[in-house]
């Protein structure tokens, strides 16, 4: 592999974000494999893992969950319903909008998809002892949420934001 350059003044493999999109982009090699062994694609396990997760969904709280776009939601639960794996019911407050859950066959794939992503999960961490695993998942979920919070602070107030969040002025 290519080395980086000692006088670099920041090096890449000490880059929080490229590293986590990184660790990301091969532990999602990895479920794009578990999901082709059984038959589908990524995206439509977010959207029926999303599904799996609550007792019943709409495909607006889907998208969210999964930062999917509705147009790729829409598509996903077509292709989950025409495969019988998920239920797709009218809300019965709103005709506009729909409940989502999952069949006794969508369940079983569920099932099996949950305990194969587990498995993935103890290999990944191997002989990390609970308490460094838990550890980890609390400092993902703290980086997530300050993020989320820097982002929508800079969405908020522009480049005004930006400079506040980098610690310089506004021009």
């Amino acid at each position: 592999m290519t080395e980086e350059r000692a006088a670099s003044p920041r090096k890449l493999s000490k880059v929080v974000p490229y590293r986590l999109a990184r660790s990301n982009a091969e532990m999602m090699k990895l479920v794009s494999l578990l999901c082709e062994a059984n038959g589908f694609k990524l995206n439509i396990w977010r959207v029926m893992s999303a599904i799996g997760t609550y007792q019943s969904i709409s495909p607006m709280e889907i998208g969210k969950l999964t930062t999917i776009d509705k147009a790729m939601v829409s598509r996903a639960i077509r292709e989950l319903v025409d495969r019988d794996l998920i239920d797709r019911r009218p809300d019965a407050r709103d005709a506009r909008w729909a409940q989502i859950q999952l069949t006794a066959a969508g369940t079983a794939v569920y099932e099996k998809m949950v305990a194969g992503i587990d498995a993935l999960e103890k290999h990944m961490f191997g002989d990390l002892p609970p308490e460094k695993t838990a550890a980890f998942m609390e400092m993902l979920e703290l980086i997530e949420r300050r993020a989320r919070l820097a982002r929508d602070m800079v969405e908020l107030n522009g480049k005004a934001g930006l400079a506040r969040l980098l610690g310089g002025d506004a021009e």
